[in-house]
């Protein structure tokens, strides 16, 4: 029954692999993991050597053996290709990761090199070649398999026992095709049997192997899932926070006082011009509770409303400025969603309104290293004043606002590429406060987050 290369025994491990085969070309097709892609070409080139004497009409056999040695080195640099990606050698191993993709194209040059001694020198020579380096080819991957880092983890283990009986087995076999069948020892089985046996048990041992990668994709899968969940979950806390903490309780009753005076006082032209924009900044802060983002256009047009706003209310008591940088396109520029507003409020109500004499407000919008720098500048009492008179009069609230502003950025941006600095203006420029906010200009430096 061994000696029939036909038999039930063969034909069972052939029908197997090309299962296998399929299985992982259409594993790979649904997921486009590579770890398959290279798994199910190295496959292909091991059953296209199984069929070596599945044919019985000469010119088929003839093409078959101008192609079938260069068909299986072509199959090991895939196998290469397979191990790395099984094994993640290129983030864990680099170095042995560099040496066997080198590895990986001297095999595509000797199949190639294969095929022009073929044409040149016939079948003969061709298996004279092989003969000689083979061995050599096969110590080559034993050793480049057997690196002392990657044996030391289960896969390695696994891995290089795998190749191991793969390259015995193809060895014995390619020496008994070239030399005879009864070449090394004599035993009643067909040449092929080793091949067989070897391919059977490195199938059994990658099949493990496998599931256990596709197990750790899964958990990988379900930790990102989870992570994403959780930090969509903070965004939306997130977003409920700033919600509260948009629009100070103070501005809303002493803005409904303003309406309130003007209507007293008749002044009903004046009392509609505010009423329309209050409830303008009301709209369009409600609008932005389901945004992610907005431009940064759009997040200078609610902060120059609300300054009109709190301008109208206080008398004109206060000039302001918005200054941007030429090379900056507002309308294309995402920013999180009133950023300004606590900042803004804070310069008004804790540095302007309690300050004598030219009060000013300016907000400098500016590019630099690829970052939006945005300056809130007031020439108020100043920051460490501020500070002071608050816990003189025994105010602990704590601005809720502005750590939620930052809670916001430190999610949706990678943390190390945005800053909140809040400082006192220079002496010779006279008291104030100057706050400093950098973020990424270009949407592709934020984090995915939906």
């Amino acid at each position: 029954m061994l000696l029939d290369i036909n038999s039930l025994f063969y034909s069972w491990i052939r029908g197997g692999i090309f299962l296998l085969l399929l299985y992982h070309f259409v594993f790979y097709l649904k997921h486009k993991e590579e770890v398959y892609k290279y798994y199910s070409i190295y496959l292909f080139g091991i059953l296209i050597f199984l069929i070596k004497d599945v044919f019985e009409q000469k010119y088929m056999i003839r093409i078959y053996e101008y192609l079938v040695f260069s068909i299986q080195f072509i199959a090991f640099s895939f196998y290469i290709h397979f191990t790395r990606k099984l094994l993640s050698t290129e983030e864990y191993y680099p170095k042995w990761n560099r040496a066997a993709i080198k590895v990986s194209k001297i095999l595509l040059l000797v199949a190639i090199l294969l095929l022009v001694v073929q044409s040149i020198f016939g079948f003969e020579i061709q298996k004279q070649v092989l003969f000689y380096g083979a061995p050599f080819l096969s110590i080559v991957l034993i050793g480049a398999l057997a690196y002392v880092e990657i044996i030391k983890t289960k896969a390695g283990i696994y891995s290089l026992i795998g190749s191991l009986v793969l390259i015995l087995g193809a060895n014995i076999t390619a020496i008994k095709i070239i030399k005879g069948p009864l070449f090394l020892f004599d035993a009643k089985v067909h040449s092929m049997f080793y091949f067989f046996i070897g391919i059977l048990i490195q199938t059994v041992i990658y099949a493990f192997l496998i599931a256990d990668v596709l197990k750790k994709i899964e958990v990988e899968k379900s930790r990102i899932e989870l992570n994403l969940h959780k930090k969509s979950s903070q965004l939306y806390e997130l977003k409920m926070t700033a919600f509260k903490n948009k629009m100070n309780p103070h501005f809303l009753f002493n803005s409904l006082n303003s309406i309130n005076n003007y209507v007293i006082q008749n002044k009903q032209e004046e009392a509609t011009k505010y009423i329309a924009k209050f409830s303008t900044l009301i709209r369009k802060v409600l609008q932005t509770t389901d945004e992610v983002y907005i431009s940064l256009a759009e997040e200078l047009r609610i902060s120059e409303l609300y300054i009109n706003i709190e301008l109208a209310r206080l008398r004109n008591n206060f000039s302001y400025q918005i200054n941007i940088e030429k090379t900056i396109d507002i309308e294309n520029v995402k920013v999180v969603p009133l950023y300004l507003q606590p900042f803004v409020e804070n310069a008004i109500w804790h540095g302007l309104s309690i300050q004598d004499g030219e009060k000013n407000l300016i907000i400098n919008i500016k590019e630099k290293d690829n970052s939006v720098v945005t300056e809130i500048i007031d020439n108020g009492i100043g920051f460490t004043e501020s500070l002071q008179r608050k816990k003189t009069q025994g105010i602990q609230r704590k601005s809720f606002g502005i750590q939620t502003v930052k809670d916001r950025l430190n999610l949706i941006y990678t943390p190390h590429n945005i800053s909140i600095e809040i400082n006192e203006v220079n002496e010779k420029e006279g008291k104030g406060t100057i706050v400093t906010i950098t973020f990424p200009k270009e949407k592709s430096k934020i984090k995915g987050i939906c």
